[in-house]
């Protein structure tokens, strides 16, 4: 399945890339910077990001009124699910 493939299937599910590509961006609103710091590859970084820039979903994500303590509250839960996924990798035998 090709990269294009891949982003196609993936448009109508929250990803944790996707979830970490919002939370970057409300943080600080730079589509590049905010891909970047999610995790995709510096290669596709800009055209990702404007890619899901475009899905539905974030952006009725980036249009909600977030403030501070909600912003630090999503951060935490994002936190919480990278910690989970490391013990599932562990788990499974997974990590590097």
């Amino acid at each position: 399945m090709g990269f294009s493939s891949r982003l196609k299937a993936h448009r109508h599910l929250l990803t944790l890339e996707t979830l970490k590509f919002i939370v970057e961006y409300l943080t600080e609103p730079n589509v590049k910077s905010a891909s970047l710091r999610s995790g995709i590859p510096e290669t596709y970084a800009s055209r990702q990001g404007a890619w899901l820039m475009k899905l539905p979903m974030v952006r009725r994500a980036l249009e909600s009124d977030l403030d501070d303590r909600e912003l630090r509250r999503l951060q935490a839960a994002l936190k919480n699910i990278e910690d989970e996924m490391q013990v599932c990798r562990e788990i499974l035998g997974l990590t590097d």
